[in-house]
């Protein structure tokens, strides 16, 4: 999922869209999420927007979710970011750069796949 540039409203429906669809996948999946707007930031309606969504979401996302790394360009990098990784039901990683997450994203479905195989012999 990407938000870059100059973020309408109409981007910002677009992405609550794409949120939907995720809830309605019945495949595991991870997810590389891109921001890196020109605000900063969506604005205050679609991040509770957001934020109701994942409470609605919680139990799917633990299911088939195995990993989300966020590209934050503009945030700094020291930025406490752990009350947000610890709400989440599955691993997380902000980073800076994008180039770094396909093989964060990869490490995360290793460790998928060994926990669903260990799962499946107990």
């Amino acid at each position: 999922m990407r938000l870059t540039g100059a973020v309408t409203q109409q981007d910002e429906e677009y992405y609550l869209q794409a949120l939907a669809l995720l809830g309605e996948r019945s495949a595991p999946f991870g997810l590389i999420s891109v921001i890196d707007i020109n605000s900063g930031e969506v604005s205050p309606e679609t991040r509770r927007a957001q934020a109701l969504w994942f409470k609605r979401n919680r139990d799917h996302l633990a299911r088939l979710c195995f990993g989300l790394v966020r590209v934050r360009p503009k945030i700094d990098p020291n930025q406490n970011d752990d009350n947000f990784v610890r709400a989440m039901p599955f691993p997380t990683q902000r980073i800076p750069q994008e180039d770094q997450a396909i093989p964060i994203l990869v490490n995360c479905l290793e460790a998928h796949e060994q926990s669903s195989k260990q799962a499946e012999i107990s």
